[in-house]
């Protein structure tokens, strides 16, 4: 049986993995509303910078 492999979504400010059950959150960019934009528990919980690939857009 061939394995698969399962792709984690990463933070936007720390582009570290973020694990199933972590209190991560997910939204779209504020400003352009085309990116989804992935928060750790950590960089939430610190108000770690985070920035579009998109458009540019910088918030806390």
């Amino acid at each position: 049986m061939p394995q698969r492999s399962v792709s984690l979504p990463v933070c936007t400010s720390c582009n570290r993995p973020v694990m199933p059950g972590e209190k991560a959150s997910k939204f779209h960019c504020p400003s352009c509303q085309q990116v989804a934009v992935w928060r750790c528990e950590k960089c939430r919980k610190f108000s770690r910078r985070y920035k579009c690939v998109n458009c540019g857009f910088e918030g806390p």
